[in-house]
């Protein structure tokens, strides 16, 4: 009796173990759907994953289903637009019913629609010949990135061309005698350089923060309020009678400064507000390299004005059909480019994001006004400050930051280029106003000031009128005479 006893719970025993092995087995990370996939938005992916014939067979697994889901269905779907699919594999010991094939091929059809991360969510279930059910949950990371049509390689590509070329051309057109003059007056640079690097990147903070931005907007806002010295600011500067050469001297000496500002902001308050909270490390060669694409043509600009002096004149020339172009390649053809990313700009951020623009024009001039600068340099410094250098943020947050945070990111430069000039229009068709109204009273004045000499002057001519008595055919000698004046 008791060897029978023993006999028996040996026997249960073994059929636990073997059952807890096979569940084991059927464990491992090779019958698990795991991974990391990236699909381009508007395009569509076969996710492949693929089983062991010989090794089901081993665990004496015959039959499979594949129950996959999406997480967030806006983000991407299978096709036939659904959001939820499901797969059976029977594994048949017939080699003609496997058709000598050692692999099951499970294959997934993702439809990208919108640029984030989700995840693809598992339930695999497995049938032994026992029919005992063995369950296995596991997801795979799917990310959709930007898209790369021809359109989106055209426009990313030419970015750091321009930026080199318009780089390039600041630095042949800067003055070095009156640098000179500037650096030894440094009070305007000085006021400008605050505004810059000290006002800006808090205002886009506080903007942020204020407005609860998400991370990766704040983000995005934030390397705005990190990129002053915007090529158009030279250009308005002279629109609204400014000093043009602060105006160049302070764009080079941001310029200069971002080697070492954009840095000193993204690895502190930078890293501490947003960078943490996305998990996201901006590596600082990719980040140096994105900065020298734009210091060093400044310098190249500078030896080719020495060594060729007749190019200065030919880039003035050329400086405003250039900025036509730009303005151009940016505001029309990148609209065109990027339309999807509309999808991603809410109420909230089209009228809370250009305020760090707006607010800059304000406290620029205001800070310039507070330490008593002549009406021209508070304009200008006030220009200065406001107008960023979109293309710069543009570029560091697109060759800096992983896919797709750095497609969406970039939609903070983009509400900001296209909403920041609003204010400088107005006051400009404002300043337009004004000047036709004062000409026209002033050609009234003159008007009204003439008029009283024009009848001085008729009514010494009618006193002067000379009488002609004519005897003409058909006049009587004693008709009255014709008045000629």
């Amino acid at each position: 009796m008791v060897r029978s006893i023993v006999f028996i719970f040996l026997i249960v025993l073994i059929n636990v173990s073997e059952c807890q092995i096979t569940s084991v087995a059927i464990e491992k990370p090779s019958l698990c759907i795991t991974g990391k996939y990236i699909v381009p938005l508007f395009s569509t992916k076969i996710i492949r994953t693929t089983f062991n014939r010989t090794y089901l067979k081993q665990l004496n697994i015959h039959e499979i289903h594949i129950y996959a889901i999406i997480s967030d269905q806006k983000v991407a779907e299978f096709e036939n637009h659904r959001s939820i699919t499901e797969k059976t594999f029977r594994i048949s010991n017939n080699t003609k019913l496997n058709n000598n094939k050692p692999m099951i091929v499970y294959n997934l059809k993702i439809n990208a629609n919108y640029m984030n991360r989700t995840y693809i969510h598992y339930s695999i279930r497995f049938i032994d010949t026992n029919n005992h059910t063995y369950h296995i949950n596991c997801s795979s990371i799917l990310i959709v990135s930007s898209p790369k049509r021809l359109i989106d390689t055209i426009f990313k590509n030419v970015i750091p061309f321009i930026i080199i070329f318009t780089s390039i051309q600041m630095g042949i057109l800067l003055d070095v005698g009156v640098l000179k003059e500037l650096i030894k007056r440094p009070i305007q640079v000085l006021i400008g350089f605050v505004c810059q690097y000290g006002m800006m990147p808090i205002l886009a903070y506080t903007i942020s923060k204020l407005f609860r931005y998400d991370p990766l907007y704040g983000l995005g806002l934030f390397v705005v309020g990190c990129c002053p010295g915007g090529s158009a600011s030279n250009q308005w500067t002279v629109i609204f009678d400014g000093d043009l050469n602060l105006s160049v001297f302070m764009s080079f000496a941001s310029t200069v400064a971002s080697f070492f500002m954009m840095p000193f902001w993204l690895y502190t308050l930078g890293q501490y507000a947003y960078l943490e909270e996305l998990k996201i490390r901006i590596p600082f060669l990719n980040l140096a390299q994105s900065l020298l694409t734009i210091i060093a043509p400044v310098g190249i600009g500078m030896l080719l004005v020495h060594c060729i002096p007749k190019l200065k004149s030919i880039i003035q020339r050329i400086v405003k059909p250039t900025l036509i172009l730009i303005i151009f390649y940016f505001f029309v053809f990148g609209a065109f480019a990027n339309y999807y990313l509309l999808r991603y700009i809410d109420l909230r951020t089209a009228l809370t994001a250009p305020l760090l623009p707006w607010l800059g024009f304000g406290l620029g001039g205001l800070l310039a006004w507070i330490f008593k600068q002549d009406e021209k340099r508070i304009i200008t410094i006030g220009i200065e400050t406001g107008i960023q250098n979109i293309g710069i943020a543009f570029m560091i947050l697109l060759y800096s930051l992983p896919a797709p945070d750095n497609s969406q990111a970039t939609v903070m430069p983009l509400v900001v280029a296209y909403l920041s000039l609003q204010p400088l229009y107005i006051l400009l068709i404002y300043q337009t106003i004004r000047r036709k109204c004062c000409k026209s009273e002033k050609s009234v004045d003159t008007l009204s000031k003439t008029t009283p000499e024009l009848s001085e002057v008729k009514s010494e001519v009618l006193d002067n009128e000379i009488s002609l008595p004519l005897t003409a055919a058909g006049l009587s000698a004693g008709s009255e005479p014709i008045k000629i004046v």
